[in-house]
């Protein structure tokens, strides 16, 4: 047999080959070797890691990044060094826990959190983590992945972010984490493309609702003194969205006769006052519609209310909302039902009524 020739062979050293022979043992399944073994080999070879050079560090990483029992502080170690060393065992170690993630997140560089983010599964916690760091590729990587799992303080978060990061808003809105509150609260902050698909997913109807709560409207109305959580949950429910008793009172008989009102003669304070109490809904939330970007919030006004088309097209010329508004405005006033254009509305409402939590 052929022996290979000594001055042509790769040279091996002592550190080398006590490096390979100590990975191998750390390797081996449970059945061949104790945890108390494993332990002291690992300790060993993790002091060898500390002044290894960077391609043998490598290699042994790659080793380990498969292995579902391999020891966890030379994984962390491995997982803080350098990006091309961490790299395997970021991305695919199972022996990882949450906590370890989280510290590398923290310690770690930019592409360490990217190469998190990217794992098969990351936990809430984990995902948390590296929403905080604050980067907004770090966090597309994130919402991108759908083994990622995100709490509800962390959407509350993204929505919060996503109002000056549109590409966050794009994804974030596709994310099944994201609850109807979210949406609303995130819809004013985003563009006419987002909006539209925030309506599409989240402008529902409230039937199962108003059926489960049919008998419920009468007894609240007996009830003496009135119990006000109740009756706030009972004016996000119920089909009607204007108020009658303030129709009888006011001088332009009607929230159509206030509109028509305003387009004759602007928007006096007085005026958005009477349009506020006629719709039911805050002043805080009409300033807020009368003053928004695009069409589409009073699109969804007049829409819950019952107005025509003209009244939309009325008021959004009392706005001041030209080119593009309308156009946004008309399709989201001809897409939206009556009952989905209210759920949206009392959402919006709602917020500014509820008491802090």
């Amino acid at each position: 047999m052929d022996r290979a020739d000594p001055a042509t062979a790769p040279s091996v050293t002592a550190r080398s080959r006590l490096t390979r022979r100590l990975a191998d043992i750390v390797c081996l399944p449970s059945s061949q070797v104790s945890p108390q073994e494993r332990w002291v080999v690992a300790d060993v070879l993790e002091e060898i890691m500390r002044h290894a050079a960077p391609d043998l560090r490598v290699r042994i990483a790659r080793r380990l990044a498969e292995q579902a029992e391999a020891p966890p502080g030379l994984l962390r170690r491995l997982a803080l060094d350098t990006y091309e060393v961490a790299e395997p065992i970021l991305q695919s170690a199972r022996a990882l826990t949450d906590f370890d993630l989280m510290e590398i997140a923290a310690k770690g560089e930019g592409r360490h959190r990217l190469a998190i983010a990217r794992r098969e599964h990351v936990s809430e916690v984990v995902s948390a983590a590296l929403v905080s760091a604050g980067d907004t590729s770090e966090i597309q990587t994130l919402l991108a992945n759908p083994g990622a799992r995100l709490a509800s303080q962390t959407v509350d978060r993204l929505a919060q972010m996503a109002g000056s990061e549109l590409a966050l808003a794009h994804l974030l809105i596709k994310r099944a984490e994201l609850r109807p509150a979210q949406a609303m609260t995130l819809f004013w902050e985003c563009g006419h493309a987002e909006r539209r698909a925030l309506l599409e997913r989240f402008a529902v109807g409230r039937t199962i609702l108003q059926d489960a709560a049919e008998d419920v409207f009468p007894l609240a109305a007996s009830e003496t003194p009135r119990d006000e959580l109740i009756g706030r949950a009972l004016s996000y429910i119920e089909r009607r969205q204007r108020n009658r008793a303030a129709a009888d009172q006011s001088p332009y008989g009607s929230l159509d006769g206030a509109i028509e009102e305003a387009a004759r003669t602007g928007l006096a304070p007085e005026l958005i006052d009477e349009m506020a109490r006629l719709a039911n809904i805050q002043r805080s939330l009409l300033d807020r519609m009368l003053a928004d970007f695009g069409g589409e919030p009073l699109a969804v006004l007049t829409k819950a209310t019952g107005l025509s088309r003209g009244h939309l097209m009325a008021l959004l010329q009392a706005a001041g909302r030209g080119d593009p508004a309308p156009e946004q405005a008309r399709y989201v006033f001809d897409t939206l039902s009556v009952d989905k254009a209210q759920t949206v509305l009392r959402y919006w409402n709602w917020s500014l009524t509820r008491p802090a939590a």
